[in-house]
């Protein structure tokens, strides 16, 4: 039994009948003049409709707002505002939502080399992000701690000093958090010139500014001094490992956020604002925006969306957000002929002929927020990253969005084989209907059984018996929680995810992979001589051989290293399968992108040809993961699977919670060759970890 120690809810924005929206306390900056470096046009305007939008379409009181523009953001005024929210005594942690936008320059610089307190602040480049304030690059006096005065150069707020207070908000005030930066943080900003893009009668400027001045090693060292606990600081702008707010940013790393001069508008922020206003607000949860965002495809901006939370509804946590099993899909026009492309594929273990619900949003069916299906779809051609789709009965056609989202509701290549000795009980609880739509396959005896149903009268619960040649050698066949024999509903929950589970377990990707590996290490906790929490890796791989054999220990935690020493760039994504309660949970994912690009390579690749990536410490942006054991488990047992594509893919659809109700049963805490760019590949790697108690 295991989790990433940190407690990711996908729950989420205002709707009618379910809880009222949450108040919101936002901080939003924009910044046109910078007396040292180059002026921009649109980003005071960008921001004073950002504020408008609060105001007039979220009802946000003006007191709530914190508007900061031009000479009001200064480097110390920014950081203030940070504080501001973190500080408001009006409400207690999760009460509020917090939103912060910033629309303005950004840059890079090389990372301070003089300090070792910035070694483990490690980046692929060596390249720190930050914003810059109305003041970066000004000389000002400073009175020493000796009385002397000093003539110091203005720098940028870094990544670093962004996440830590990020940190700070989201231990007081909770992770309700949405970051909205309009800004460059580009990588290319050492390329040529390209601070300005004519297309047509227009210009877009680039929201970037080149060689900024360098940072002072202990600039922001008294925020360092209040590092939250909780998993350190993850690279870039994303606070403490992904967990501490939601990120929407302008683009990626190695594209630019641009402004026009002709409308004076920045492109994402009008984007945004677009969409936003013309959509409603509590139908939205952070990834059907970005669904939603329409960027115009001449100028190469992506829009990125990063936070384990993405999956909320808007600015509100108090509600469910996305049902994870609803997959993007759009209606696209090929060749003068409409087709239905689901962003789906063999990947995700989607097979031809499988049969799937058709629904308006993403958003996960309550009773007071209703979901319905809008008809069936079939799939009618399976390629690596998508499939093609096409009306079930050609007869009953029905009308739906452009950009729709589909529920897999008849597998059709894979059956579960289910068995049970009193065959006149299972054909009730599983009548014709059902056993078409949950892919059921009855037999008649319990070896060539998938699942064994075992009935007991005197105690009225059902047993479940797996059958399956990875884990029962190491656990057994009893799934340790029964079920009311008179829940038929629970019983056919779990029939569905057992079937969901070792479907997506099994499935072995069409690449091997073999120069792309896993480590996994036990990680120390200490703290650094200014009290912030770092994670380094000590010891051996653990999962050198597998099954790997681990000796349980709450207190410790746990870090993977995935190592790329191919020439692909690629995309990874890692799961934690828990055959106990047949969950699937995800430790690590990619950044999503937005519009036409949310399945490109235009979105941040995290791990480059000859490359690592960290996840649980360093860089990577996840919390460490910790192992457990159920109070009577002397065993247990548990998967670590990885996907790697060449492309962003959308993995959503294969996570699952536990089939059982009781939440205790659980026990947790809550350049390249361009010839191989070019193909689709994805593959698999797995790792088994046997868990003992001594």
């Amino acid at each position: 039994m295991s989790e990433p120690n940190n407690t990711s809810p996908s729950t989420s924005v205002d709707h009618p009948g379910d809880s009222p929206a949450q108040p919101i306390l936002a901080l939003v900056i924009g910044i046109n003049e910078y007396p040292v470096y180059g002026n921009l046009n649109a980003a005071v305007p960008d921001a004073d409709r950002f504020a408008a939008f609060l105001t007039n379409k979220l009802n946000v009181p003006a007191e709530n707002i914190t508007n900061l523009r031009d000479e009001q953001a200064t480097r110390e005024a920014i950081i203030d505002g940070f504080l501001k929210l973190r500080d408001d005594v009006r409400y207690r942690k999760d009460e509020a939502a917090i939103v912060i936008y910033y629309a303005g320059h950004g840059a890079q610089v090389p990372k301070p080399t003089d300090d070792p307190e910035w070694d483990h602040w490690a980046t692929n480049l060596s390249e720190i992000e930050m914003l810059c304030p109305h003041d970066v690059g000004m000389t000002k006096t400073v009175v020493l701690p000796s009385g002397e005065t000093e003539e110091v150069v203005e720098e940028g707020i870094p990544d670093r000093t962004i996440s830590l207070l990020l940190n700070h908000i989201s231990d007081l005030k909770g992770n309700n958090i949405t970051l909205i930066l309009d800004c460059c943080s580009s990588a290319g900003l050492t390329r040529g010139d390209d601070d300005k893009l004519e297309v047509d009668d227009d210009v877009y400027i680039t929201r970037q500014i080149k060689n900024p001045p360098p940072l002072k090693s202990n600039k922001d060292r008294k925020f360092w001094t209040h590092a939250s606990r909780g998993g350190g600081v993850a690279e870039g702008f994303q606070g403490r490992n992904q967990n501490s707010h939601v990120m929407l940013a302008a683009c990626g790393r190695d594209q630019f956020a641009r402004e026009s001069v002709k409308t004076r508008r920045g492109l994402f922020t009008f984007a945004l604002l677009k969409a936003l206003e013309s959509e409603d607000i509590s139908t939205l949860t952070y990834t059907s925006l970005m669904h939603k965002l329409r960027m115009p495809p001449e100028v190469n901006q992506t829009p990125h969306c990063q936070g384990q939370a993405a999956n909320r509804c808007l600015f509100n946590n108090l509600v469910s957000g996305a049902d994870d099993a609803l997959i993007v899909g759009r209606q696209e026009v090929v060749n003068k002929k409409r087709q239905f492309v689901l962003y789906a594929g063999m990947a995700q273990g989607i097979t031809s002929g499988s049969i799937l619900s058709v629904h308006k949003t993403n958003l996960l069916e309550t009773s007071s927020r209703p979901n319905p299906s809008l008809g069936k779809l079939v799939v009618t051609s399976v390629s690596t990253f998508k499939s093609g789709l096409s009306y079930v009965d050609s007869d009953a056609k029905f009308a739906f969005p452009a950009t729709f989202y589909a529920k897999l509701i008849q597998q059709a290549a894979r059956k579960i084989r289910v068995y049970c000795e009193d065959e006149t009980w299972l054909r009730k609880v599983i009548p014709e209907d059902k056993e078409r739509s949950l892919s059921v396959e009855f037999v008649g005896d319990a070896e060539s059984s998938d699942l064994h149903l075992v009935v007991d009268p005197e105690k009225k619960e059902v047993t479940f018996h797996r059958h399956h040649e990875m884990v029962n050698p190491h656990i057994g066949s009893h799934l340790r929680q029964p079920v009311d024999i008179a829940d038929e509903e629970a019983i056919r929950k779990v029939i569905s995810g057992s079937l969901h589970f070792y479907h997506h377990l099994d499935l072995v990707g069409t690449s091997d992979f073999r120069n792309v590996w896993m480590e996994l290490t036990e990680l120390k906790d200490e703290l650094s001589e200014d009290f912030e929490q770092v994670f380094t890796p000590i010891g051996k791989n653990l999962i050198e051989t597998t099954p790997a054999v681990i000796v349980v220990d709450e207190n410790k935690s746990y870090g993977m290293t995935i190592f790329n020493q191919t020439d692909l760039d690629l995309y990874p994504y890692l799961f934690y399968f828990d055959p106990n309660d047949l969950s699937i949970i995800p430790w690590y994912l990619p950044a999503s992108g937005a519009g036409a690009d949310s399945f490109t390579s235009t979105i941040d690749v995290p791990l480059p040809a000859r490359s690592r990536l960290t996840i649980g410490y360093g860089d990577g942006g996840a919390s460490p993961w910790q192992f457990m054991l159920l109070e009577d488990a002397k065993k247990d047992m548990g998967i670590f699977k990885l996907y790697l594509a060449t492309h962003p893919i959308q993995l959503s659809n294969i996570l699952q919670e536990g089939v059982f109700e009781e939440e205790s049963f659980r026990a947790v805490k809550v350049a390249k060759p361009d010839i191989l760019q070019g193909k689709q590949l994805w593959g698999t790697k797995t790792a088994v970890v046997i868990q003992v108690d001594e």
